[in-house]
């Protein structure tokens, strides 16, 4: 089985383009001598078809495991097979020189070349990303996106016993980091063997591009600055937004905010995301629309507070942004509970957002506030307390354009929902946080109606509620404050 399957791998990079049929014998006596195994010259196995490098790495692993080589473990046999598909992988510099051969000639076929490399070296895994369940779910905010995450293997004893006994380390400062490129991992840290970065300049200082090991959306991508610094909202960071989306045709890219609660899970490196995706927020209708000279503004109905601007001219675009920034740090509203310091910590952050479209920026700035309260201590403008059976997470930059990431737990979860109500099976103790949603539901679905589809919709509905614990200025109740506001910010 173990050499079927080294067969098998084999004949599949080859169908990819990651190496050729004169490769080929170098690779096979590099992944026999790493397995510790003998060629028999006599011996020929014919390539199966296969979908994944899995299909072909996970007999290889079995094998391990049965020759005690592999303990059994997921960490185990992650960090194994990175070893192997990094026998396949070119070095950064030879990535770097196809990539831009590429882009001269078409920058989207460059892109995509990239993607399915990474695809292909199982960086990206895609196997285990096939199993996201993912719908679209109607609100009256509109088709929200949600996403129940699968793709990440649970821990077992024998992980959670390998990372016990792993001793701290400092190196690579965090999972972004540059220094992750080639990194053989631990029990702690994720391999990083086949991992390989684009390197490029980008308003003085040195950024690279990279795909996410478990992309939420197509072509799902994080840029990274090559210092390790903290995120910081700025009048750098709506430049730097509006660059990528020149640069990478087509795509979105959008930075998490730079405080807690508000922000992404990690704010210790400057970083964006983006892809070539379209998001529910780019679908929202407008209560407030101004034509100005340069540029268009327009408020939306969206849940959370968001001001889009539009022009052809990016240096306007970045000018009223930063005004809007700068305003915003300052705002106090206590009316609405908005509170801008609590004595020397600030408050206030943008979420922004950029796309280019027909030569025309759209910058979509998320207005974001992170105080707490004696009655909300995860944050004010955080999902509150009677949303949190279905989220209760920070809420970052993809679901604050509309795409929900939720937990596996609810998979099982909504399940016992749905038993409970087409059949009254109680719910048991494990998931008594859903008792008072799922007797609110009970009353309310009607028998000739999919109960699947039901609860997609409703949980959209809970999803939209999430959002809207989170926008400052609330719909169709302080749309006078926020055109104020922004009307100030831009004088």
């Amino acid at each position: 089985m173990i050499k079927q399957g080294i067969a098998d791998l084999i004949a599949y990079e080859i169908k990819q383009g990651v190496i050729t049929n004169r490769d080929k014998v170098y690779v096979k006596n590099q992944i026999y001598k790493l397995l510790d195994l003998t060629i028999d010259e006599n011996q020929k196995y014919e390539a199966n078809d296969i979908k994944y490098p899995s299909d072909a790495l996970n007999p290889i692993l079995d094998d391990l495991e049965k020759r005690n080589i592999l303990d059994g473990s997921f960490i185990a046999r992650d960090l194994f097979d990175s070893q192997i598909m990094n026998i396949f992988a070119d070095k950064p510099s030879v990535i770097e020189s196809i990539y831009h051969k590429k882009y001269k000639s078409s920058p989207r076929d460059a892109m995509l070349w990239y993607y399915t490399y990474a695809q292909s070296l199982n960086y990206i895994r895609m196997d285990r990303i096939a199993k996201n369940q993912a719908f679209k779910a109607k609100t009256p905010s509109g088709d929200l996106q949600i996403t129940i995450n699968l793709s990440k293997p649970e821990k077992d004893p024998k992980s959670i016993m390998m990372q016990a006994k792993q001793q701290a380390t400092s190196y690579p400062k965090c999972v972004l980091c540059v220094e992750n490129e080639g990194f053989a991992g631990h029990a702690t840290r994720d391999s990083r063997n086949q991992h390989r970065l684009l390197k490029f300049e980008m308003n003085r200082y040195n950024w690279y591009f990279q795909y996410s090991p478990y992309i939420y959306y197509n072509e799902h991508a994080i840029v990274i600055q090559e210092e390790h610094v903290p995120m910081k909202i700025s009048t750098m960071t709506f430049k730097n937004l509006i660059d990528l989306t020149n640069r990478f045709e087509g795509y979105f890219f959008g930075s998490n905010a730079d405080l807690p609660i508000v922000g992404g899970s990690i704010l210790s490196h400057n970083h964006y995301q983006g892809g070539h995706h379209d998001f529910p927020i780019q679908d929202a209708t407008t209560f407030y629309e101004e034509n100005r000279d340069s540029f268009k503004l327009s408020l939306l109905n969206w849940p959370l507070s968001t001001i889009k601007l539009s022009s052809k001219h990016k240096d306007v675009l970045v000018e009223q942004a930063t005004h809007i920034l700068e305003a915003w740090k300052s705002y106090q509203n206590e009316d609405l509970d908005i509170i801008a310091y609590t004595d020397k910590t600030r408050h206030h952050t943008i979420t922004p957002v950029v796309r280019k479209e027909n030569n025309i920026y759209h910058m979509y700035l998320i207005l974001r506030d992170n105080h707490t309260s004696e009655k909300h201590p995860l944050g004010v403008f955080h999902p509150h307390e009677d949303v949190w059976h279905i989220k209760k997470e920070n809420i970052g930059l993809i679901e604050a354009i509309g795409l929900a990431i939720l937990p596996k737990r609810l998979v099982e979860e909504l399940d016992a929902v749905k038993a409970y109500i087409l059949n009254d099976l109680a719910l048991n103790d494990a998931y008594k946080k859903h008792d008072i949603w799922a007797k609110s539901l009970k009353t309310i679905y009607k028998k000739e109606q999919n109960i699947d589809t039901f609860i997609e919709e409703q949980v959209g509905l809970k999803f939209e509620r999430v959002l809207a614990d989170c926008g400052v200025f609330k719909l169709n109740k302080d749309e006078k404050e926020m055109i104020s506001f922004v009307k100030e910010a831009l004088k």
